[in-house]
């Protein structure tokens, strides 16, 4: 008797744009994206209680590709809850501000930025991320759009065996919540065992409510690394598909096939495309980056300090309350994931330009690079910048605590 076999079947493959929103969901959750996502809006058309806001062009012209869409309500949520954490912020800081009572310049300096610290990064990150709404909808549109183009350009080859011509959406999402995941719960057990606030070489934190004032913040900062490192890896895998099918052409045109060059054709204009989706990137990401990195370095040369006074009171033998071996390595737990944030960032935007700088498509390669609003590249090589510069300035603080406390 024959036995019968159970027909394969797989998921369809997942759409950009039903793999977007999630990613979108979570930013408007975090008041970093007041717009509405319009495939979602398409869905749940019929009742628009701000219709007159609309212009009559857009009533009569509706753009089928745009991705994101001007929302009242959208903005109301974001401004009524920034300014309502950032007014609970200054009130709690200010109270703590009397308990400060340390002797020790260095300290009190450190103190003071860590209180308002959160304070900026919520209003300079949810304000640049309400600018830039716009650039990030146009970045999602030309992503769409490419995603439209690659199987045209892989069925006009009319090859038999030719590769897949849609990029693997699932896995991506899989990997941005992987990295969701672990951004915001390693940085919430920080928090909860050493708030990043109150972090001293001596003592803990004095203050219940430093918990949410810092994980908010902290939040914001895992999400704007998400959003830039997501849209990065997009790019990437797009630029790594034109790159194996090129691959796949270059004997079919050394025979001299025109459909192999029509599809050639095809594929310049869809690597163009992505290398406006880089200068997008800068624009929607560049500011925010440079803020990120800029807080991320301060705060490693300020953990190093604490560490480092800690390492010097143990030689000298001379233990204040509170020093032990498990504050000493909660902070070191802090310097090392600051260092991986930086490592991830950094390598992502490094892979991405490098894809555009192959080997195979070397001939269509102009000089592209990922900086934060043009002010320096942000690559590998920023990792040797920051490490040097961190060095320097810790050095420079510790012969000044030495100095100031007459050691």
């Amino acid at each position: 008797m024959a036995i019968s076999r159970r027909p394969s079947w797989s998921w369809p493959p997942l759409s950009l744009r039903t793999a977007l929103f999630p990613l979108y969901l979570v930013s408007k959750v975090c008041c970093l994206s007041a717009f509405t996502y319009r495939p979602l809006q398409q869905r749940t058309a019929g009742w628009k209680p701000f219709a007159s806001l609309e212009t009559p062009q857009e009533r009569s012209q509706p753009d089928p590709d745009k991705m994101l869409a001007f929302s009242f309500f959208g903005l109301l949520h974001t401004a009524g809850c920034s300014l309502a954490y950032v007014t609970y912020h200054i009130h709690s800081s200010v109270e703590q501000s009397s308990k400060l009572n340390d002797s020790n310049l260095v300290r009190v300096a450190i103190d003071l930025k860590n209180q308002y610290i959160g304070c900026v990064l919520v209003l300079s990150l949810v304000i640049m991320s309400l600018v830039r709404q716009p650039a990030v909808g146009l970045l999602m549109q030309t992503l769409v759009g490419v995603d439209r183009a690659i199987p045209d350009m892989v069925q006009v080859a009319g090859l038999t065996r030719a590769i897949s011509g849609t990029v693997d959406n699932a896995r991506w999402l899989r990997n941005v919540f992987v990295m969701l995941v672990l951004g915001v719960g390693v940085k919430a057990v920080l928090e909860v065992t050493n708030c990043l606030m109150y972090i001293r070489d001596s003592g803990s934190p004095f203050a219940s409510n430093c918990l949410v004032l810092c994980i908010v913040p902290q939040t914001l900062c895992v999400i704007c690394e998400l959003q830039f490192v997501a849209y990065a890896m997009l790019i990437g895998d797009r630029l790594r598909l034109l790159n194996r099918w090129l691959v796949q052409l270059q004997p079919h045109l050394a025979h001299g096939s025109t459909d192999a060059f029509r599809s050639t054709c095809r594929l310049v204009r869809v690597h163009r495309a992505l290398v406006g989706a880089i200068a997008q990137l800068n624009r929607c990401f560049g500011v925010q980056n440079g803020i990120l990195l800029l807080f991320q370095f301060v705060t490693l040369v300020e953990l190093g300090y604490n560490s480092c006074m800690m390492l010097v009171r143990y030689a000298e033998a001379e233990l204040q309350q509170g020093d032990s071996t498990e504050d000493f390595l909660e902070t070191v737990y802090w310097v090392v994931w600051f260092a991986i944030e930086m490592f991830v960032m950094c390598y992502f935007s490094h892979d991405t330009v490098a894809e555009i700088s192959h080997e195979q498509l070397a001939f269509l390669n102009r000089k592209i690079c990922i900086s934060c609003g043009g002010l320096f590249a942000v690559d590998l090589t920023l990792l040797y910048a920051i490490v040097g510069a961190t060095t320097t300035y810790l050095i420079i603080l510790i012969q000044f605590d030495q100095s100031f406390n007459g050691d």
